[in-house]
């Protein structure tokens, strides 16, 4: 089964945002101050995967494509890091994100 570009990219924004922040979080801790510009790149691509998303979303809405939308329901696990103390309760609403499992088709 082949992945939609829209999926793709919404996958790929977030994988790089990801990265980006264990980027961040690795220089900030070895240079002991705040790098700026990687901390510029995390919120740009922070920006970019929810805009991403939300027009995967709205396309889904108006044109019922992509049809494969679902496979974006498993991003809803990062909100597993709320149960890490110190991060707080603001990454359970990640969990919405299983909500796009009810996008699939069932035959």
């Amino acid at each position: 089964m082949t992945t939609s570009k829209r999926v793709r990219q919404v996958y790929v924004s977030v994988l790089i945002s990801a990265i980006l922040a264990c980027v961040y979080s690795l220089l900030t801790a070895l240079s002991g101050k705040q790098e700026w510009i990687s901390l510029f790149l995390l919120g740009v691509f922070l920006f970019v995967s929810t805009i991403a998303l939300l027009y995967a979303t709205m396309e889904f809405i108006i044109t019922k494509e992509p049809t494969d939308l679902w496979k974006v329901g498993f991003l809803g696990l990062f909100g597993l890091i709320g149960l890490i103390p110190g991060f707080g309760f603001a990454f359970f609403g990640l969990f919405a994100l299983f909500a796009y499992f009810g996008t699939r088709e069932y035959f």
